[in-house]
């Protein structure tokens, strides 16, 4: 009788000190799952469903008019950009893009995704030789490849691009894989 009180009680204080769970962290792992898909699938993700799961992140409108919210993985460290179009009304607004990268923008991000540890795109990692992404994207689908920066840093971005619409973009650095992204459109 008496070890089923102290371990009552010991649950008790556990509870006490032990953070509250978020709400929002039910439902959809949008992050893993596009990557998983390589696409959106079934179907574009909607804003309000992304920002009910992971909560608004670090929000910001880019030089182009792009809504770019920020969050971060807080196992891998990897920091996760989603970005949606204000030209649409908010209760119909999609999710454009979503990428992970290596590469963090130097903002305090407070807002969390599931962990990405091992995430892959097409069977390719970040830390991942350029060689791969050519693996991937050249002998399935449309490709081509520019010089962009990520937080400030060139990198190459080779995209490819699915039939149904969706994209898939690497940012390599001194040859090796240093983001991902899916996309939506052009």
């Amino acid at each position: 009788m008496r070890k089923s009180s102290l371990a009552a009680l010991l649950l008790f204080c556990v509870c006490l000190v032990a953070p509250p769970v978020d709400a929002r962290r039910t439902g959809v792992n949008y992050v893993s799952k596009v990557f998983r898909d390589g696409a959106c699938l079934p179907y574009v993700y909607d804003e309000g469903d992304v920002v009910k799961r992971y909560g608004p992140g670090k929000q910001s409108v880019d030089q182009s008019g792009l809504i770019r919210r920020l969050y971060r993985d807080a196992v891998s460290g990897f920091e996760v950009r989603i970005t949606s179009n204000p030209d649409v009304a908010a209760e119909f607004r999609t999710i454009d893009e979503i990428r992970v990268s290596s590469v963090a923008s130097g903002y305090v991000v407070l807002d969390k995704v599931e962990p990405l540890t091992g995430i892959s795109l097409k069977g390719v990692r970040i830390g991942d030789p350029l060689e791969r992404v050519h693996k991937a994207v050249r002998s399935t689908m449309k490709w081509d490849s520019v010089v962009e920066h990520i937080s400030g840093v060139p990198a190459d971005r080779v995209c490819g691009y699915q039939e149904d619409g969706s994209n898939v973009c690497y940012y390599v650095r001194q040859n090796k894989v240093v983001a991902m992204a899916v996309g939506f459109g052009p």
